[in-house]
């Protein structure tokens, strides 16, 4: 019984901890088409689907003049009578040959997920995903990958395109700044960066600001929320996510943070972003110093517009609640005609998240204030769950939102800047969607073959016809009564129909 060849790299780089392209060598064998005086575009329809798809091959090339070499993937194609019937036909009318050719894979042919599955420790949880920042990976290395850091960062360094850098988070994020310290795993200690997101640019220094590319989608979501016109106090600002997007489309924005490095770059954002001066005012203050002063000031002046207070800063966020616990005294209430919203960011550690975060809020203000929780959304799951609530205190009362499904919600959203490394289930299931796949090419192709050949038989019959004569006409003649295209559409798909039924049940 022949052996197939896969396609992962070989046995002996386990548990390399520095990387040695050599090793990734491995010599295989994989079928190859013979394409001699044929148009590749009269085969390549029937065969697309089991290309051999590696990084850095190309499956279909010009050998010489008049030849050209077809490889397919042996873990799906061995031989010829794997082809399905149609396709074998169609090869040999050609007279396109099948052989196996020898095939050296070298490290440059392996992806990522690839590399690292064969590298770490298989009884281990291994590197599950990464985030790019401009042109900076960031990683967030468990202990037991600690010691195959140097490894991790060359191979990130090598694979993810326009990187030059790739940092470590060494420690939380428990200053007061929110920034937390990095060790650069591989390239320039350059982490001064720039990043697109909801159709803005944002320039940072990413060792000493704020930056989560996972929340780009929260960032929206809130964006989107507000309207133009609206007001906004974002108390914890950072460089800028929801304050430059909200200040370019026209909302009255009261940017503010402690960080000096964040003051910075949130100016410099508004500038490159060409931001109206009108439209917004940026302040380097501490949060309370900025919600008993600016906030509290400028509330009354806006008491008939849709006003927002955005407080993201998860870790502490909630204990800067209690500073809106009697902010005004009842001479100074203003009457609101549009109640200003608090939208404030928490860590929920537990399963029962939303409760969780109301228990939190309550104890942290001192009072029981569930009533005046419009909402709680769950954001994203982390190694905690980090919740978002709005909430309105008894002296601004809350406005009810209706929010919608966000990154971890059921509409999810692919995130361009994080990056997931695939684990044996999720490999498995691609597998099995892979085979599933390829079976409906394989029925849509027999249904283009029998159409095909209907067509052929309408048109002959119908020439003959033509020079039938008038004698011949009157004669009784037996006819073959060919199948309709109906016909074979309809038993077609059926046959298609059974296996969306199994897509269904894998869930995929």
């Amino acid at each position: 019984m022949t052996t197939v060849p896969n396609l992962k790299p070989p046995a002996q780089v386990a548990g390399l901890t520095t990387l040695d392209k050599n090793l990734f060598k491995k010599n295989i064998t994989v079928p190859c088409l013979i394409l001699k005086n044929v148009k590749i575009s009269s085969v390549l329809p029937f065969v697309k689907n089991y290309l051999l798809k590696i990084e850095n091959f190309k499956p279909v090339c010009n050998v010489t003049t008049g030849e050209s070499h077809v490889y397919f993937n042996p873990e799906i194609i061995g031989a010829f009578s794997d082809l399905p019937p149609e396709t074998q036909k169609l090869l040999n009318d050609l007279c396109v040959q099948l052989e196996l050719k020898p095939l050296t894979l070298n490290y440059e042919n392996f992806s990522i997920e690839g590399v690292f599955r064969a590298v770490l420790p298989p009884n281990v949880e291994g590197m599950s995903s990464f985030t790019k920042v401009g042109h900076i990976v960031h990683v967030n290395l468990r202990e037991h990958l600690v010691p195959f850091k140097d490894i991790i960062g060359q191979v990130l360094f090598d694979k993810v395109p326009n990187c030059r850098t790739v940092v470590n988070k060494v420690g939380s994020i428990d200053n007061t700044y929110r920034n937390f310290q990095m060790e650069v795993l591989r390239g320039e200690n350059d982490t001064q960066t720039h990043v697109r997101e909801n159709k803005c640019v944002f320039e940072f220094d990413f060792a000493k600001v704020y930056w989560n590319s996972r929340l780009c989608t929260e960032h929206e979501r809130i964006v989107n929320m507000i309207e133009s016109g609206d007001v906004v106090f974002d108390v914890f600002a950072g460089v800028g996510p929801f304050s430059v997007p909200l200040a370019r489309k026209k909302c009255q924005v009261f940017a503010n943070d402690l960080n000096p490095e964040s003051f910075k770059w949130l100016n410099h954002n508004f500038k490159i972003n060409k931001v109206g001066e009108n439209y917004f005012k940026s302040y380097n203050k501490d949060g309370r110093e900025f919600i008993l002063g600016e906030v509290k000031e400028l509330l009354p002046k806006f008491s008939a517009k849709n006003v927002f207070i955005l407080m993201n800063l998860p870790a502490l966020a909630v204990d800067f609640l209690t500073t809106f616990v009697d902010l005004f005294s009842n001479d100074e209430l203003p009457e609101f005609g549009k109640h200003p919203v608090v939208v404030v960011y928490c860590f929920a550690k537990g399963e029962d998240f939303i409760n969780i975060a109301k228990k939190s809020l309550c104890e942290k203000i001192g009072r029981n204030v569930e009533e005046k929780i419009t909402d709680v959304f769950r954001v994203r799951t982390t190694a905690k769950f980090w919740s978002k609530i709005t909430y309105g205190n008894e002296k601004i009362p809350a406005l009810a939102l209706n929010p919608k499904n966000s990154v971890m919600g059921k509409n999810k959203k692919k995130l361009n800047s994080v990056f997931k490394v695939a684990g044996a289930k999720s490999l498995k299931l691609k597998a099995k969607a892979k085979a599933v796949k390829s079976e409906l090419k394989q029925i849509n192709n027999k249904n283009k073959a029998k159409i095909t050949e209907i067509d052929k038989e309408l048109v002959n019959l119908q020439e003959k016809v033509r020079n039938s004569t008038g004698d011949q006409k009157k004669e009784t003649k037996n006819k073959t009564k060919l199948p309709s295209r109906q016909n074979v559409t309809k038993e077609v798909g059926e046959k298609s129909q059974d296996t969306l039924k199994q897509l269904n049940a894998m869930q995929l």
